[in-house]
């Protein structure tokens, strides 16, 4: 019997936030931060422990707004490590992340909007090459360009019931405090879109 996701609470810092995530066996750490600094340290690790993977890097990124903001959060995943950035509560992002950003292979799912939501947010972030894994996923049957974020999840991964729940999407992403719905939606969503990036081998796209 599958479990559903959960998520813990390991760290509760002035400077950011950490929980750990169990995605079926899989555990995720996710920092939720409005903090520069930690957006650095949070990137320069990503870069120390893949410094030897075979492959170009590739990164699952999301982006969550209200109708006030056209980018409230930005989330990204690499390998197990994803971050929350609370984009409506920073002063300014770190140069690593504008950086960051420019290079690689970024994949995230229904993200037509989601490049000019960031152009468009104070920091003025741009993605160098977003790609949108129901283009390049198959299943069973062939292409899933018309599925389903749930359906994608149980066709590639074989986990049922990994949803993105509507009411999570609608809530408001400029909290100061996101609650943990919130937290296990987005970085479960970029946390697939990694993995199924590194198996379809987007970094070829």
């Amino acid at each position: 019997m599958q479990m559903a996701p959960r998520i813990t609470t390991i760290g509760n810092y002035y400077t950011h936030q950490d929980y750990s995530v169990d995605f079926f066996g899989d555990e995720l750490i996710v920092t939720v931060t409005r903090t520069p600094s930690v957006i650095r340290q949070w990137i320069n690790k990503v870069h120390f422990f893949n410094r030897f993977t075979s492959h170009p890097l590739v990164v699952g990124v999301g982006v969550y707004w209200t109708l006030l903001s056209p980018a409230d959060t930005l989330q990204l995943c690499v390998g197990t490590r994803c971050i929350i950035i609370q984009l409506s509560h920073c002063d300014h992002v770190p140069y690593a992340l504008h950086n960051f950003l420019a290079c690689y292979t970024h994949v995230g799912v229904w993200n037509s909007q989601d490049a000019k939501k960031l152009e468009q947010c104070r920091h003025q972030l741009k993605i160098g090459k977003l790609l949108d894994i129901r283009k390049y996923v198959e299943g069973s049957r062939g292409s899933l360009r018309g599925c389903s974020f749930e359906e994608i999840v149980e066709q590639c991964l074989g986990y049922r019931g990994v949803r993105a729940d509507p009411e999570v999407s609608r809530s408001d992403w400029s909290v100061y405090d996101l609650c943990h719905d919130q937290i296990l939606q987005a970085s479960i969503d970029v946390y697939v879109c990694y993995k199924l990036g590194v198996t379809g081998r987007l970094w070829e796209v």
